[in-house]
C-alpha cells in the first residue's frame, strides 16, 4: 500500500462517460434551469470502478462531450498516480469542473484498488454524522407551502434552505410559509439569494440592503447566503450590519485555490465551499480547514448533484465536521440513480448523514448495465 494517491502504479484501463439528463425546473434570482446534464465518469483498472460527477452544463440538452473525451483520452494507459498528478497541474487550465469529477474518480478508484479511504487521502478521517440540509428551490408560494409541509411530515426539517429572489414582498412570504410550519428552536432556516439584492458592486448601498437583511432576521431566517455581490471588505461591513443575521459567502469561495488567499475572517459566520465550483477536492478540504482555524463556521453546498457527488461530498462534509450539508440525494431528480446504486459508504435517516469506518475510495459501487439504460448517451474512451 502507498502513503500518497499520487504513486499508485497501477494502469488506467478503461474509462467511461455518462451523460444523465435531469428535466427539472429550477428557479433563481438571476434566471431559470429547464434542465441539467449531469456527467458520471468511471474510471477502471483490475476490475475496480471508480466514479465522480459533475454538471456539464445548463439548459443544453444537446451538449457534446468531445471536450471532456479528449482530455479523458490523455488519461487513459497512465498510472493513477500519474493521472492525479496531471490533473493537478492542469488547474486553471483544464476546466474547474472537469478536474474536480476526475479528483473525485481517482480517489475513489486508487482507494478501492490500495483499501485506503479517499478521506485519508484528503488528510481527513471519519467523524460525528452531520446534518443534511433540505432545500426548497421555487418562487410559487403553494409550491413553497407543499414543499415544508413534506420536509416536517418525513422528520427533515433541522436544516432547511429556501431560494430567495431579491423581492422583498416575495421572499418576505416565501420565510412566512417556512416558519408557520417550523419553530425556530428546532429549525434553522437559510435563504440563498444568489446575490439578488445587488447584482453588481456598490448598485445598492450596504444600508439599504442591510435593512432588508434584518427584516428578514425579524421574520424568522436564521442566516442568509450571497445577498449581494461584495468586495470581502464588504462583507465583513455588512456582517457588522447584521449582528443578528449569520451570513454566508459562496461565490467568493470559487475556486478553492484562490479562495484561501483572499477570504478574511469575519465576511460571515458560515462560509460556503461549493460543489462543482471548487475545482479540487485537495483545495477545498484545504481551503475548509484554513476558514476552520480562523474560526470561521463551515458549510458544505451542493451544485443540484444527484448521484456519486453526494456521497463524496457528504464524506467531506463529515470530514471537516461541517455545520451542515447541502449535496443530498434527491427525491425524483435522484430516483433513476438510486435504482442503479450497489453500494454507498453514506446513509441517511432524517437527514442526519452518517458513513462507514471502512471505507474503500468513497465506497460508490454502480451497476454498469443499468448505468447505461438510465444515461441519455454513454462514451467509452
Amino acid at each position: 500500500m502507498n502513503n500518497s494517491p499520487f504513486m499508485c502504479p497501477d494502469i488506467l484501463e478503461n474509462i467511461s462517460m455518462y451523460l444523465i439528463d435531469v428535466h427539472a425546473e429550477r428557479h433563481f434570482s438571476f434566471g431559470t434551469w429547464t434542465s441539467r446534464q449531469h456527467i458520471f465518469i468511471g474510471l477502471f483498472a483490475k476490475g475496480k470502478q471508480g466514479w465522480g460527477e459533475n454538471i456539464i452544463s445548463v439548459n443544453q440538452p444537446q451538449i457534446q462531450l468531445d471536450e471532456w473525451g479528449a482530455i479523458l483520452q490523455q488519461l487513459k494507459g497512465k498510472p493513477l498516480g500519474t493521472a492525479l498528478l496531471l490533473v493537478r497541474e492542469n488547474m486553471g487550465v483544464w476546466r474547474d469542473r472537469l478536474t474536480e469529477i476526475l479528483e473525485m474518480a481517482l480517489l475513489d478508484l486508487i482507494g478501492k484498488l490500495e483499501k485506503v479511504s479517499a478521506l485519508s487521502y484528503l488528510g481527513l478521517q471519519v467523524k460525528a454524522p452531520i446534518y443534511g440540509a433540505s432545500v426548497i428551490l421555487a418562487d410559487n408560494l403553494k409550491i413553497v407551502e407543499k414543499s415544508i409541509k413534506q420536509i416536517t411530515e418525513n422528520n427533515r426539517a433541522s436544516i432547511v434552505k429556501v431560494k430567495l429572489f431579491g423581492n422583498e414582498v416575495l421572499d418576505s412570504e416565501i420565510i412566512k410559509i417556512v416558519r408557520s410550519y417550523t419553530k425556530r428552536e428546532s429549525t434553522f432556516l437559510l435563504g440563498d439569494l444568489n446575490c439578488g439584492l445587488s447584482k453588481q458592486e456598490f448598485e445598492v448601498p450596504l444600508s439599504s440592503i442591510a435593512e432588508t437583511l434584518n427584516r428578514f432576521s425579524l421574520l424568522g431566517l436564521d442566516a442568509c447566503e450571497d445577498p449581494a455581490k461584495l468586495t470581502m471588505e464588504g462583507w465583513v461591513a455588512l456582517q457588522k450590519m447584521c449582528p443578528d443575521l449569520p451570513l454566508i459567502p459562496d461565490y467568493p469561495l470559487r475556486p478553492a485555490r484562490q479562495a484561501s488567499k483572499i477570504i478574511k475572517p469575519g465576511m460571515g459566520a458560515y462560509y460556503n465551499i461549493h460543489p462543482g465550483s471548487a475545482a479540487s477536492l485537495f483545495d477545498a478540504v484545504q481551503l475548509g480547514l484554513h476558514i476552520k482555524n480562523f474560526g470561521g463556521g463551515l458549510m458544505i453546498g451542493d451544485d443540484s448533484l444527484i448521484g456519486p457527488g453526494c456521497t463524496a461530498w457528504q464524506q467531506i462534509a463529515i470530514g471537516l465536521q461541517a455545520s451542515w450539508v447541502e449535496a443530498v440525494e434527491k427525491e425524483g431528480d435522484s430516483d433513476g440513480y438510486g435504482s442503479v446504486v450497489r453500494a454507498l459508504t453514506t446513509s441517511n435517516v432524517n437527514n442526519l448523514i452518517s458513513m462507514h469506518t471502512a471505507t474503500e475510495g468513497f465506497g460508490i459501487e454502480l451497476d454498469l448495465s443499468k448505468l447505461e439504460n438510465i444515461a441519455s448517451k454513454t462514451v467509452h474512451i
